[in-house]
């Protein structure tokens, strides 16, 4: 703290007010800083203390975020969820929205809880959030660290079904992720992943998407048949 003040007062010519905020466990740490020489004094905020409707009732969607940090971690989940459907409620585009996304996943991993994520009351283009890209970016490492085709094939494969399974988490729940993981632990066609996965983006449904899942090619087969 005492270097980020120097340098922003060196180049700025003005001096910061500082503040820290403590999402740890237990005690947050000491509000100055002291040597031989030198005393340097910040804000320390515990937000375990702070009630995060403080933040979640805002209009701006970066301040409802940071609701998140807020609260005891025991009620994490709840907070969470609060935020996502406050975000939907007061963000309407799209795109926006998916990047919201990407930050309230991001910041729900600092914390070691669990957290259940339900469906989401609006349509989103999952290929733009964090879940998506983790599973895909997850599968091409594992292929490039075997350095071989056979594993960038397998990195792949695994890369599309955490890709799948992320979207139905956050589209329709964690039970329903649940509940496909071990059909898709059973296929091993990219193909028919690739196929699967534009599938649960466009599906507006449950029942749109166990139908194209338990027969994915059913619709051309109808199609050339006529």
């Amino acid at each position: 703290m005492l270097l980020y003040s120097v340098g922003i007062e060196e180049k700025f010519g003005k001096e910061p007010v500082q503040i820290v905020l403590f999402v740890g466990k237990g005690n947050p740490p000491p509000s100055l800083f002291r040597d031989e020489f030198t005393i340097h004094k910040f804000i320390v905020l515990d937000m375990k203390k702070i009630d995060p409707d403080e933040f979640i009732k805002s209009k701006k969607p970066e301040e409802v975020i940071v609701g998140i940090l807020a609260g005891k971690f025991k009620e994490k989940p709840q907070i969470i969820e609060k935020v996502k459907e406050r975000i939907v409620e007061i963000v309407k585009n799209e795109e926006e929205i998916a990047k919201y996304i990407d930050s309230i996943s991001f910041l729900a991993g600092l914390f070691d809880v669990k957290i259940e994520v339900k469906p989401m009351p609006i349509q989103v283009d999952i290929r733009k959030t964090f879940l998506y890209k983790w599973g895909k970016e997850e599968g091409l490492k594992e292929g490039e660290q075997r350095g071989i085709v056979k594993g960038l094939k397998q990195g792949k494969k695994e890369g599309l079904k955490e890709g799948i399974l992320g979207i139905i988490q956050v589209k329709f729940g964690s039970s329903k992720a649940k509940l496909i993981k071990n059909l898709l632990d059973k296929i091993n066609d990219i193909n028919r992943l690739e196929k699967i996965k534009k599938e649960v983006i466009k599906a507006k449904t449950w029942d749109d998407f166990i139908k194209v899942f338990k027969n994915p090619i059913s619709k051309n087969k109808n199609s050339k048949a006529k």
